[in-house]
């Protein structure tokens, strides 16, 4: 808007000095507002520091999604509950009850198994659930559904949860 109306301005006195086609308009210090880009600057929105930020995050939220459908279409839902807070017969996955470090007595399938990291967390998934196919998930597969569980349960990822980066995954 101040452009239009230093320019209305410019043409005014441009016009009230005799309007010469051969004379220049006056130069007056004008404050330049840079048009709209028609493209994104070519720089990454990402970090200096962290030229792949981006991809990463966009790699993680595609886990997240991968691993949520999954919870539904591998039936972990049917024993933990939709809500993950799992019942009297199953343990929760999601909330402050969820994965805690040391087995509840109780566990039968999970007996003596320690969740410390994702990793421990990974690889119990994958050869224990689902409870009626144990061992069908791939490795893909078990770490999308972990990485969405940690994300539900506030655990920060910073990258894709795979088997390079599981161990270093602390829970607690």
């Amino acid at each position: 808007m101040r452009t239009h109306l230093v320019l209305a301005l410019v043409t005014v006195l441009a016009l009230g000095c005799g309007g010469s086609k051969s004379s220049p308009p006056p130069a007056t210090p004008v404050e330049a507002t840079p048009a709209p880009a028609a493209e994104p600057p070519a720089e990454s929105p990402a970090p200096a520091g962290d030229p792949s930020g981006v991809l990463a995050a966009s790699a993680l939220a595609e886990q997240y999604a991968v691993g949520k459908q999954l919870y539904t279409d591998k039936k972990c839902a049917s024993c933990h509950e939709d809500s993950g807070a799992g019942n009297a017969k199953n343990p929760a996955v999601i909330g402050e009850a969820a994965l805690p470090a040391k087995a509840p007595a109780k566990a039968k399938v999970r007996k003596g198994i320690t969740f410390t990291t994702a990793k421990d967390v990974a690889d119990f998934v994958k050869a224990k659930m689902p409870l009626k196919a144990p061992g069908t998930l791939t490795d893909d597969e078990a770490h999308a559904v972990v990485a969405w569980l940690l994300d539900s349960n506030k655990v920060a990822l910073t990258s894709k949860l795979d088997a390079s980066n599981a161990a270093a995954i602390k829970l607690r």
